[in-house]
């Protein structure tokens, strides 16, 4: 056989130049971290009624050593109002879930019967509300205790928000002891009323850097000194006095027919001012400076 060559031509055709294939690029996004919910703190468990019925009851003749005073308690105006929303309400030394109450705090004025309220003086956040820092209207000592001559005028202790109701205010009662003077001053610092008050002696002195509230407004014929005019009683006591006229030294303003010479620490004032005074709210701040 004879073999036939067959001569076979490759042509290599150059391949058509595709164009670059660039990836797309998606912008990565940072997964956002999420905010951890703030864990409000604890508050003390609600006392039973047994135990708020064992505990000394802070009234204006009381003294209950554990309440607080100025050099342990830092009061700040919060222009509020708390009500009681319970008979007694319990009060502690201090604003932790662990505090043990010390004594506790009537729905009721005690011996007037009248419905009691108080100023607030600062907030602890937490649960329901957080405590609150509010005036109370015992002593936590007595002039002349301990070797000591003088006392805390007013005293104040932490109790839990939800046992209170609590309002906004915008009026406080100032009384100027160096000045001599004393007024109604709103929120935004403007002087709603003002008159010069007859005040304390060195020996009887009215409260100074104290800050307290009005524990109630009445009338009592028995006084007879005041003539019909309200009496506005507040929290505070003579630092220099152990007791006066039957009370553990209370002080308030209330009117006197002599406007001349000194009382003994309570505020003189007109018996125009008694109606002023006697129109705010029970719980209004005051600031004795």
């Amino acid at each position: 056989m004879i073999g036939i060559g067959v001569t076979v031509s490759v042509v290599n055709t150059p391949d058509t130049p595709r164009a670059a294939t660039t990836p797309s690029s998606t912008p990565s996004r940072a997964t956002p971290t999420p905010k951890p919910t703030p864990t409000l703190a604890a508050v003390p468990a609600a006392p039973s009624a047994a135990e708020l019925a064992a505990l000394p009851l802070a009234f204006h003749d009381a003294v209950v050593p554990e309440l607080l005073d100025g050099s342990s308690a830092h009061p700040e105006d919060s222009w509020q109002i708390a009500t009681p929303t319970a008979q007694l309400v319990a009060l502690y030394a201090a604003p932790s879930a662990d505090a043990r109450p010390v004594a506790t705090l009537s729905a009721t004025v005690s011996t007037i019967e009248t419905p009691a309220a108080t100023a607030v003086w600062g907030r602890s956040p937490g649960k329901d509300g957080g405590m609150l820092l509010i005036s109370t209207p015992a002593r936590n000592r007595t002039p002349g205790d301990g070797g000591h001559q003088d006392a805390p005028s007013s005293t104040f202790a932490w109790a839990r928000a939800s046992d209170f109701s609590v309002v906004d205010t915008d009026r406080m009662i100032s009384v100027d002891v160096a000045a001599g003077t004393v007024s109604v001053v709103t929120r935004d610092g403007s002087v709603e009323a003002t008159e010069a008050a007859r005040l304390g002696t060195p020996d009887d002195p009215t409260p100074t850097a104290t800050a307290t509230y009005v524990e109630a407004a009445y009338v009592d014929p028995r006084v007879t000194y005041t003539q019909g005019n309200p009496i506005i009683l507040t929290g505070a006591h003579s630092s220099r006095i152990a007791d006066y006229g039957g009370n553990a030294a209370l002080t308030a303003l209330h009117y006197y027919p002599d406007p001349t010479g000194s009382s003994h620490g309570c505020v003189r004032i007109s018996a125009g001012m008694t109606r002023t005074l006697s129109a705010l709210p029970v719980g209004t701040p005051i600031r004795f400076s």
